[in-house]
């Protein structure tokens, strides 16, 4: 905010930023409580986001809120948030090792990046306030974290934070999907980050990635059956890819029911 101190911090102040913003989530937090005291929460809560914090300072990020288990962070580089997402998931299987070794199960938890203009301020009245930040490209981010939970990996970012990226070619991506999220008008292109998954997880997912872009061409130009095909294919080499099985069930549906009006290969999300 340009304020030398705190004390110069008044409500309402605010600025411009462009900024890469950061949600992550553990998966299937509600169950995992469920099984835990309310202190047993605590403790675990606050021993997940040891890990896990620390990362994102390293990266140079700024964590806005956490909100229970969920992290939202904000960084002036898509690199450093990149960067800080794929650390917090190597730390996570770290910390997993620990908790398997303990008897415990393992956690998952999925990230989203988005990259966009938003305004950072102060909101609250005269006995509270707080920081935070407010902005569509915020409200895209928290949806790209939500798609982890549909496509079933890790790390998410929008196209926008791929194309601002300095090197791309250092890290690993595939193009999942084009999809108008829920309450957003504008289309985004959905790339999934391979860097942070287990080294089981991303040698497989590497190795028909020729593959599945492939049959994604075909979806697109809607060549239904052989690009089902190909997506049976690199589900019969990685049983656990979700996404190649949502795209043999959405091209079951076109073969069996047709194509809407205008058909562009978007998908309309219904859910957050």
């Amino acid at each position: 905010l340009g304020k030398e101190n705190i004390v110069g911090v008044s409500l309402g102040d605010n600025i411009a930023r462009e900024m890469t913003v950061l949600f992550s989530d553990i998966r299937s937090f509600t169950s995992l409580s469920e099984s835990m005291t309310p202190e047993q929460n605590f403790r675990f809560i606050n021993s997940y986001l040891n890990q896990v914090g620390p990362v994102v300072r390293e990266h140079h990020g700024f964590i806005d809120k956490y909100i229970g288990d969920a992290i939202m962070a904000l960084f002036d580089s898509p690199d450093n948030a990149l960067m800080s997402s794929i650390g917090m998931l190597r730390a996570l299987e770290v910390w997993n090792h620990g908790r398997l070794s303990a008897g415990y199960a393992p956690v998952r938890t999925g990230i989203g990046l988005h990259t966009g203009d938003l305004m950072l301020g102060t909101i609250g009245e005269k006995s509270r306030m707080e920081g935070t930040v407010i902005s569509d490209h915020v409200n895209l981010a928290s949806r790209m974290e939500g798609l982890t939970k549909i496509y079933g990996t890790s790390l998410i970012i929008s196209n926008r934070t791929q194309s601002l990226l300095k090197d791309p070619s250092r890290f690993s991506f595939r193009t999942l999907d084009r999809v108008q999220v829920k309450g957003k008008k504008e289309p985004v292109i959905v790339i999934e980050v391979l860097d942070g998954e287990t080294d089981s997880v991303r040698q497989l997912k590497e190795a028909s990635r020729a593959k599945f872009d492939e049959a994604q061409k075909l979806y697109l130009s809607q060549k239904f059956e052989n690009a089902r095909s190909l997506f049976i294919e690199v589900l019969k080499s990685n049983p656990d890819d979700r996404a190649a099985g949502i795209f043999v069930r959405r091209c079951r549906l076109y073969m069996e029911k047709g194509v809407p009006e205008g058909w562009n290969g978007v998908e309309q999300m219904t859910t957050k």
